[in-house]
């Protein structure tokens, strides 16, 4: 008997140590985040597309390029360029030049679709360092989650040994060895489910920086408990001026604006400068000179309409905002109110419910160890302290990935002390 409790209080404290994971470097979640910013692939694209749109301001002002003509004008059907005086070889050259104001409005068009590239690029940053912070707490929950289970593995199976002796001396039964079996083989099957997990969270987190898949990685700390106090309301009103799809929609509305204003030009006419030179056999040379305009008469069927066009781009554009503007107010009541619940859940597991299961326990332990208390009593308070581990590690990586999601509704960053 003397020889079993010794074996007991050897796998406890076995079961206590932690997996030595000293082997893989530690991830920053700071410096992934800016990782991903420099090199992810979605955030290069949009980087391109708003330097493409800057390169359309100096075009969207610049005039039509001039045309060059050369003819004959006026040759008989004799083709004798001596026959008819006014028989002669012509050079002309052209210019169109559109009414003041509109070419200064287009640069302001295309200037105003350039400002909303611009944001665009802030926008997708934004997502793209939320959809890294999910992957970074999701991983660290899988390695938590794997700490946990191979300690209380490991537990497990100093219990079966010792089970296994004690029902050799007859002091147990047949079917506590195989509830031990029974939880042994489902945690075998966590592991082999978590090791997959983190797997996929790593090749993410590589897809989301831009690396080849199977990049080494390293592991991530262990997230510690960093509450946050806010208000719904102010937040709300904090992402009306910060979120940055929010400003994509601004800029959005005030390139459309813009558009109305340079549709309204074009009830006026755009004018054309030609000047030529005529070659004539054995006379006078002579110049031409001439001013085209274009006649906007087809009002009601082309300006008009365009000019109807441009407002119900305008109306489309207001719409949009506000129904974005309207799922973010609720992102951030939905995800705010998580975080609340979420932080008074983790206050109870830290302040209550785990310190209570260790303290039962030692309990249970003792009690056992002078035969007042049965084997399963002491196993299931052993099990029901791992589950709670699990569950505090599962309700802090959701309380994390909240306040990103959070974060990412703003458009800010919250700052947090490490509660000790």
């Amino acid at each position: 008997m003397k020889r079993v409790m010794v074996v007991l209080a050897v796998a406890f404290s076995f079961a206590a140590a932690p997996v030595d994971c000293a082997e893989e470097p530690l991830l920053h979640l700071e410096l992934l985040v800016q990782e991903a910013i420099e090199k992810n692939a979605r955030i290069l694209a949009a980087h391109e597309r708003h330097s493409a749109l800057k390169e359309k301001i100096p075009q969207a002002g610049a005039l039509d390029d001039p045309m060059l003509s050369f003819g004959v004008v006026n040759l008989p059907n004799s083709f004798d360029f001596k026959e008819e005086d006014m028989t002669q070889k012509e050079i002309s050259v052209s210019q169109k030049f559109p009414f003041p104001g509109k070419r200064a409005l287009s640069e302001e068009v295309a200037a105003k679709e350039a400002d909303a590239g611009a944001a665009e690029v802030d926008d997708i940053a934004n997502q793209v360092a939320k959809e890294v912070k999910t992957a970074f707490y999701d991983l660290s929950h899988a390695y938590r989650a794997l700490d946990v289970t191979r300690r209380s593995k490991s537990l497990l199976e100093e219990l079966a040994k010792i089970t296994q002796a004690r029902y050799s001396l007859g002091q147990a039964i047949q079917e506590d060895i195989i509830r031990v079996q029974v939880e042994i083989s489902k945690m075998l099957d966590d592991l082999i489910m978590l090791e997959q997990k983190k797997r996929a969270l790593k090749a993410r987190l590589n897809y989301l920086l831009n690396r080849p898949p199977n990049s080494p990685l390293g592991q991530p700390g262990e997230v510690r408990f960093r509450p946050v106090a806010f208000s719904i309301e102010d937040l709300q009103q904090q992402a009306i001026a910060e979120n940055p799809m929010l400003k994509v929609l601004k800029k959005e509305i005030a390139a459309r604006s813009q558009n109305v204003e340079l549709a309204k030009k074009d009830y006026l006419p755009d004018f054309s400068f030609k000047l030529g030179y005529g070659q004539r056999e054995d006379r006078l040379d002579m110049y031409t000179g001439m001013i085209e305009m274009n006649l906007p008469i087809f009002i009601q069927s082309k300006q008009d309409r365009k000019v109807a066009e441009g407002y119900a781009e305008v109306r489309s554009a207001q719409a949009k905002y506000d129904g974005a503007q309207n799922e973010i107010f609720y992102m951030i009541a939905d995800m705010g109110s998580m975080a609340q619940r979420l932080e008074r859940r983790i206050e109870l597991y830290r302040t209550g419910i785990i310190p209570q299961s260790r303290l039962q326990i030692d309990t249970a332990q003792s009690a056992y160890m002078v035969n007042k208390a049965d084997f399963m009593t002491l196993l299931d308070s052993r099990m029901r302290l791992y589950r709670f581990e699990l569950d505090y590690h599962d309700a802090l990586t959701e309380y994390e990935k909240s306040l990103a999601a959070l974060e990412a509704a703003v458009g800010t960053t919250f700052s947090r002390e490490v509660l000790k």
